[in-house]
């Protein structure tokens, strides 16, 4: 390819160590929350589903920062490797976000698999309570405001 252009499946089969994620998914319009949620939020990622090493640690301090009604998830999806998953909040305080990645497969057929993690809640007042889901694990993030 003289352009330098590659295809997302081409780029993650290149940096493919066992996982590689970042196509976002596209869905209908959610009316944005603006600056209304903004801040630092603090708190706890802890697995409520799943678990092994893929999971990862059964619990950890959790941060990030919503900006103009969006905030950045480090979703682990070789741990402890993460990959920036984009989140949206509404402007009735839902939490919303999904984002397709690529996983091999060890079984003995050795396949790439696509798959999906989500991140669904809700914001009330200075609480930012939300579940992350994929295919292996589950965990819930606790966080308050700053």
């Amino acid at each position: 390819m003289s352009s330098g252009f590659r295809s997302a499946p081409a780029v993650c089969l290149l940096a493919l160590v066992s996982g590689c994620a970042g196509i976002p998914a596209t869905g209908p319009a959610v009316p944005g929350a603006g600056t209304r949620f903004d801040g630092s939020y603090e708190g706890e990622n802890r697995l409520i589903g799943g678990g092994g090493y893929l999971c990862g640690s059964p619990g950890y301090p959790e941060a990030v920062v919503v900006s103009q009604g969006t905030f950045t998830y480090p979703f682990a999806v070789n741990p402890p490797r993460t990959t920036p998953m984009q989140v949206q909040i509404a402007a009735d305080g839902s939490v919303h976000g999904q984002m397709q990645y690529v996983m091999q497969d060890y079984t003995p057929r050795s396949d790439l698999r696509t798959l999906w993690v989500t991140v669904t809640g809700q914001v009330s007042g200075a609480t930012l309570d939300a579940i992350a889901t994929d295919e292996r694990c589950r965990r819930r993030l606790l966080l308050q405001r700053h």
